[in-house]
């Protein structure tokens, strides 16, 4: 199963890449690092790879279904991934290039993250959700709010950003590209209008 929801994610990790318009709005500046090489870290690099450990092995709170307005539970990852014993029930956030990003979120001065996540409700990956959540001050104790669904297959043509106290998600569609705009409401993201 783990196979499937990863493939799922990487199909649409594959074709964000495929069109690039001018209506994205542009991010200041982007940074990724992989965290699992051997070399001998940057500070920089080890603050960022333990931000992300943290978010890998925080709790969130989740939908235990994908209908529109469904009841949350909430699950600890490990390793990025939780599933339910009998595999009917699986989390897993999305560690790539692109799916999350840093940033200061609710105006408060301190380090936040935004992320992407995906639910999936059997073993087959046919019922999957996307979901996009933000944790709230990582390095000192973390909120996860309630996430809001991104839709079931997403593709995104661009890195999610976090810029001036709101998470910016370039959607790729078919035809064109849509910056959506999410905002903390509360214990909650909601789309900004």
């Amino acid at each position: 199963m783990k196979k499937l929801i990863g493939l799922s994610l990487l199909i649409a990790i594959l074709g964000s890449g495929v069109v690039r318009e001018t209506k994205v709005m542009a991010q200041t500046e982007y940074t990724w690092y992989n965290c699992r090489t051997r070399e001998v870290f940057t500070p920089e690099k080890q603050a960022w790879c333990d931000r992300l450990f943290k978010l890998q092995n925080a709790t969130y709170k989740v939908p235990k279904n994908l209908n529109s307005n469904p009841e949350y539970i909430t699950v600890t990852l490990k390793n990025g991934r939780y599933q339910r014993q009998d595999n009917r029930f699986i989390v897993e956030l999305v560690n790539q290039r692109g799916w999350l990003t840093f940033g200061d979120i609710n105006n408060d001065g301190k380090e936040d993250a935004a992320v992407i996540f995906g639910v999936a409700l059997d073993p087959n990956g046919k019922a999957i959700g996307t979901y996009l959540t933000a944790v709230l001050d990582i390095d000192g104790k973390r909120q996860a709010l309630t996430p809001i669904k991104l839709g079931e297959r997403i593709m995104l043509n661009g890195p999610i950003a976090i810029e001036n106290d709101r998470i910016i998600i370039p959607f790729l569609t078919r035809t064109e590209v849509i910056n959506r705009i999410y905002i903390v409401d509360g214990t909650t993201l909601r789309q900004s209008s």
